[in-house]
């Protein structure tokens, strides 16, 4: 039988292996969530590209195509191509930083899981596929807001603090020093 994990001081039990907080399991199904919000626009973005390829799925494969009605070999269609694009890339990095960052344990990823849905709320501008990959971020953002998760993020945090340096403030000499 493994010995009983110790406690911080903040009265959190400590991971055996690395002496960190040990990571709640509602914090690990966030992070999975989050990770999948990322998966799931990478695949919207490979079937949005699959479905765009061809001349007569382009003019109907985002909104911002039907909205626009750009030639397929128009400048506009090369411009929305990237900002649809720029959109899957957007959304990705904002999932992937909130679930690499709720990992390492940092205290903003609750405000910042917040902020990552709303970009991820530009997907309204390619299709439903990338809109359905807020769904698994939306949840990891509930989750962060859970008791559990904010002990786990205080815990962090008071591990990570820095005793002030004090520097003293007597004993020093001003002006021209001895030579050697």
């Amino acid at each position: 039988m493994p010995p009983p994990v110790p406690a911080s001081e903040l009265g959190f039990p400590l991971s055996g292996t690395t002496g960190e907080p040990a990571r709640p399991p509602v914090l690990l199904l966030a992070i999975g969530f989050a990770w999948l919000s990322a998966v799931g626009v990478i695949a919207a973005y490979a079937a949005w590209w699959w479905r765009s390829a061809g001349v007569v799925g382009f003019p109907t494969s985002a909104r911002l195509m039907e909205w626009t009605k750009p030639d397929p070999v128009s400048a506009l269609a090369i411009v929305l191509v990237i900002a649809i694009g720029l959109i899957g890339l957007l959304m990705v990095a904002a999932a992937g930083t909130v679930a690499y960052n709720a990992w390492a344990g940092a205290r903003w990823i609750r405000v910042g899981g917040l902020v990552a849905l709303a970009v991820q709320c530009l997907s309204f501008l390619v299709n439903w596929w990338f809109s359905a990959a807020m769904i698994p971020l939306a949840v990891a953002v509930a989750l962060f807001w859970f008791p559990r998760v904010k002990a786990f993020l205080a815990a962090m945090a008071a591990k990570d603090e820095v005793p002030p340096i004090v520097v003293p403030t007597t004993g020093i000499a001003y002006g021209p020093q001895p030579l050697i």
